[in-house]
C-alpha cells in the first residue's frame, strides 16, 4: 500500500515552535537516509492519523511530496504521547533499491487452527517481525499458516516463508502457540467441626 502525504517545510528551532507547531494541527517529522541529507518537515495531523489507522495489516509506503519533489519512503520511527497518544514526531526514511534497510513486516496468520476446535487457545505472541533486506527485496506480507496446529503445537520464526530477506529475529523464537484452556479446580471446603461442650460430672 502506498500513502501520498504532503509536507511543508520546518524551520523550527525552540521547544515552544514545536508546541505550537503541533498546536496549529501538525505533526514534526523528519525525512533521512544514507543518500538523503536529512530534512525537517511537517505533515497535517488529521491527514496523516487517517491514512495511519490504514496502515497496520500489511507493508506501507509513503510517498513524500515536499516542494516538488517527491520520496520515497517508509515510517521508521514514531513519537507517541504517553497520555494523549497522539502523534509528537515522526521519522520517515527514504528506501532506495541498494540500500539496505531493517523494518517491521506484519504477520498474516492463515486458517483456523484445529487446536481450538478442541477446546485450546491460539496465543499469537508475535504479530509482526524485523527484517534486513534492500528497498527491492522488501516482501509485501508474511503468511503463517496455522490450521494444522493442534493443542501443544508452535509456530517458530523458521516456519516463516524464505526469500531475498534475512530475519532478524532466532529462528527458534516462538510465533503461536496453540494452548489447552485452564481448568479451574473447585475444591469443596471441609466444614468446620463443632465445638464440643464441656459437662460437669455432678
Amino acid at each position: 500500500m502506498i500513502f501520498t502525504l504532503n509536507a511543508e517545510p520546518r524551520h523550527t528551532v525552540r521547544k515552544s515552535d514545536l508546541t505550537n507547531l503541533r498546536a496549529s494541527g501538525l505533526i514534526p517529522a523528519v525525512i533521512y537516509g544514507s543518500d538523503t541529507e536529512s530534512i525537517s518537515i511537517s505533515v497535517k495531523k488529521p491527514e496523516f492519523t487517517q491514512m495511519h489507522k490504514k496502515s497496520f495489516k500489511e507493508v506501507c509506503f509513503w510517498e513524500i511530496e515536499l516542494a516538488g519533489k517527491k520520496y520515497h519512503t517508509i515510517l521508521k520511527e514514531k513519537q507517541i504521547h504517553p497520555v494523549g497518544r497522539h502523534f509528537l514526531h515522526l521519522d520517515f526514511l527514504v528506501v532506495s533499491a541498494t540500500s539496505v534497510i531493517e523494518l517491521d513486516i506484519p504477520i498474516t496468520f492463515v486458517g483456523e487452527a484445529i487446536g481450538t476446535k478442541e477446546g485450546g487457545m491460539l496465543d499469537i505472541q508475535m504479530h509482526t517481525i524485523k527484517v534486513s533486506c534492500k528497498g527491492t527485496d522488501i516482501p509485501k506480507e508474511l503468511s503463517l499458516d496455522v490450521s494444522d496446529m493442534r493443542i501443544g503445537d508452535s509456530r517458530h520464526v523458521c516456519d516463516l516463508p524464505s526469500g531475498s530477506w534475512t530475519y532478524l529475529d532466532h529462528e527458534d523464537v516462538t510465533i503461536a502457540v496453540v494452548h489447552a484452556k485452564k481448568v479451574e479446580v473447585v475444591t469443596e471446603e471441609t466444614p468446620a467441626a463443632e465445638p464440643v461442650e464441656e459437662t460437669e460430672d455432678n
